[in-house]
């Protein structure tokens, strides 16, 4: 970890305030989705179950996550009911047979049907409302039987708190200590903004766990890692797609930052910091 770089990414999230940190998330891809199909079943646990499970599949993609997310809702809208479990299974695996998910095939069906033969799919349509939502996050990892601080496990649960926001208007209390979804994108800015000189997944998470705490000291309120993500990985995609160019890259991230609603000198600071080593980074991979 890199203490100096740490700090100054720190301060250019911080400086954009909680309005500003929180705004991301309606720019992540699963975002529109989830509201599409609130729309249009009028069922918000159901669809919650739905994109949770869904999210379960979401690695090795055969395309990205924008193609996957647009995938599950014209798969749902197609389907054209949601008004049992069994409607979530049968969109699910009619989900399971589209090109986005035609890579690790085996694998991803061997962990869909273990998820929707576990008891987590029918606890969560009785329970999921009355109870923490840690508890959630630790039965489906025991649905999948995997461990909580797996990637498709972290990024289920943030779905599901991104779903929760649209339904209710307020995040889901997770502990403090629920770790970044660790992927290509957020690798590939642990590297340009220099937070980190390892590729380890651990030495990742743990750099963007200290850039939480003091993102959260500098705001004056908890900042869970969930929201600092998706600045990450949308950070990380732009910057991906501009062949990881330095010049590119910043103009990218400054039209997307506006786009998000960021003023200026914040947004131009955020894009440089989280681009201030790309010069010195081995470029595209």
């Amino acid at each position: 970890m890199r203490e100096d770089r740490v700090a100054a990414v720190s301060e250019a999230i911080a400086d954009i305030g909680y309005e500003g940190i929180v705004a991301f998330d309606q720019f992540e891809p699963e975002y529109t989705t989830i509201e599409r199909l609130y729309e249009e079943f009028r069922n918000t646990d159901r669809v919650q179950l739905l994109a949770i499970c869904a999210t379960t599949q979401d690695f090795q993609l055969n395309g990205d996550a924008q193609a996957f997310w647009q995938t599950l809702t014209d798969v749902a809208l197609e389907y054209g009911s949601l008004d049992s479990l069994t409607d979530v299974e049968a969109i699910l695996w009619r989900f399971m047979e589209e090109p986005v998910n035609a890579r690790f095939t085996s694998m991803k069906t061997t962990r869909l049907r273990k998820l929707l033969k576990s008891e987590f799919p029918e606890w969560f349509l009785a329970s999921h409302r009355d109870v923490d939502p840690f508890e959630v996050w630790e039965r489906l990892a025991d649905g999948i039987e995997n461990k909580k601080r797996k990637k498709t496990v972290v990024l289920s649960m943030k779905i599901y708190d991104i779903a929760h926001l649209i339904d209710t208007g307020e995040y889901l209390q997770f502990p403090s200590d629920i770790p970044i979804p660790c992927d290509l994108q957020v690798e590939r800015v642990s590297e340009t903004a220099g937070i980190t000189v390892s590729t380890k997944t651990g030495d990742v998470m743990a750099a963007w766990g200290e850039v939480m705490e003091r993102v959260s000291e500098e705001v004056g309120r908890p900042i869970s890692l969930l929201r600092i993500d998706s600045i990450i990985w949308q950070a990380g995609q732009i910057i991906g797609d501009a062949g990881e160019n330095l010049e590119q890259s910043r103009l990218a991230l400054d039209a997307h930052f506006q786009e998000v609603g960021l003023e200026d000198p914040e947004r131009t600071a955020l894009a440089n910091e989280l681009t201030a080593c790309i010069q010195s980074h081995p470029g595209p991979r």
